[in-house]
C-alpha cells in the first residue's frame, strides 16, 4: 500500500513532474538512491533496512524518466540526469548530497559526480553496467542479458516489441510458473544470486518495483536501456568526486572483466569485487550494510542542508 512519502512529486523547470519516495530518517544524511533498468521509486526492502536507522540515512528514490510517476523526457541524455536531480535537491532544500546506483542506475550516479562535483559527496556504483565500450555481449552474461543488449544495439524495434509484451504481461493474472519454468529462470543467475531469490520468493516487493516502472507503458524502460547500451557521452577521466565501485565476481548480468576495466577508467575509483557474489549485492544485510557504512563514513552533515 503506497503511503504520501512513497508518492511524491516535484514540478521541474520544463513543467516535467518527476516522481520519488523518500525512507528514513528527515534530518539523516541525504543519499539520492537511483534504481536499475527497468525500476522504480517503490523500494520498500528499505523500510526494514538496519543501516538506514543505524547510520541515520535519508533516502530519496527518484524515478528517471517514463518510469512511474515521473513524466518522459524524449531526447534527454545520461549526463542530463544530474540537472534533474540537482533541481529536486533545490526543492527539497538540500545542498551538498550522496548519490548511489544499481545495476542500470550506476551510469546515473556516475553522471551526477561529474556534472554535480559541488555538491556531491560521493558517487557508490552497486553492480552497476558499465560503458559500451567496456561491456562486451559473452557467455559470461546470462541469456536474458545478452538478448537484450543485442537488440538495442543491432534491431531497436525488436527490442521496443520486446518491453511491449513485458509490459502487457505484467498486467495479466497468470498461472503460477511451473517448478520447470522456475529452474530455467534461475539456471541464468549464480549460486550466490539464485539463493538470494529463493530466500525472497514469498517476498512481492520486487514485482511491485518492476510492475510501477510500466505505470505509463513500455517507452521509459526502452529509452533508458537504449542510454545505457550505446556512448554515454561523459568523460570519466574528469572525475573528482569520491567513487565506490562494488560488485560481486560471479555477476552474470555484467561480468566482473566489465566492471574492472570500468573501475580503471575512473580517476579514484575505490573499488571492491566480492568472491563469488552476485548481482544482487543491495540484496544482502551484511553487504548493504558495508556499502552504506562506507558512505557515512565521509559524511558531513553539516554541509548536507541548505542555510536559508
Amino acid at each position: 500500500m503506497e503511503t504520501d512519502r512513497d508518492s511524491q512529486r516535484v514540478t521541474l523547470r520544463d513543467g516535467r513532474q518527476l516522481g520519488f519516495a523518500e525512507y528514513g530518517k528527515p534530518d539523516g544524511i541525504p543519499l539520492m538512491l537511483f534504481h536499475g533498468t527497468p525500476g522504480s521509486r517503490l523500494m520498500t526492502f528499505l523500510e526494514q533496512a538496519e543501516w538506514i536507522q543505524r547510520l541515520g540515512f535519508r533516502v530519496l528514490t527518484p524515478e528517471r524518466p517514463g518510469y512511474g510517476l515521473s513524466d518522459p523526457a524524449p531526447g534527454h541524455r545520461i549526463g542530463d540526469w544530474a540537472d534533474d536531480v540537482a533541481q529536486l535537491a533545490d526543492q527539497l532544500g538540500l545542498d551538498r548530497f550522496h548519490v548511489a546506483g544499481g545495476s542500470g542506475g550506476g551510469p546515473f550516479a556516475l553522471a551526477c559526480a561529474l556534472n554535480l562535483p559541488a555538491r556531491v559527496r560521493s558517487a557508490t556504483l552497486i553492480c552497476s553496467g558499465s560503458p559500451p565500450e567496456f561491456l562486451r555481449i559473452s557467455k559470461d552474461m546470462n541469456r536474458g542479458n545478452r538478448v537484450v543488449f543485442f537488440l538495442a544495439r543491432y534491431a531497436p524495434l525488436l527490442l521496443r516489441g520486446l518491453f511491449a509484451l513485458m509490459r502487457r504481461n505484467l498486467g495479466k493474472q497468470r498461472k503460477p510458473s511451473s517448478e520447470k519454468a522456475k529452474k530455467r529462470y534461475l539456471s541464468q543467475f549464480c549460486d550466490w544470486d539464485q539463493r538470494m531469490l529463493l530466500a525472497r520468493r514469498d517476498d512481492t516487493s520486487t514485482a511491485v518495483h518492476v510492475k510501477e516502472a510500466f505505470r505509463q507503458g513500455s517507452a521509459g524502460v526502452y529509452h533508458d536501456m537504449m542510454l545505457v547500451s550505446h556512448a554515454w557521452g561523459l568523460d570519466l577521466t574528469s572525475n573528482t568526486v569520491p567513487v565506490f565501485l562494488w560488485h560481486g565476481t560471479a555477476d552474470t548480468l555484467v561480468p566482473v572483466s566489465s566492471a574492472r576495466a570500468f573501475a580503471r577508467a575512473i580517476p579514484g575509483c575505490e573499488a571492491h569485487f566480492i568472491q563469488d557474489a552476485g548481482h544482487m549485492l543491495l540484496g544482502s544485510k551484511e553487504l548493504s550494510s558495508e556499502m552504506m557504512g562506507r558512505i557515512a563514513s565521509i559524511a558531513d552533515k553539516d554541509v548536507c542542508i541548505m542555510t536559508n
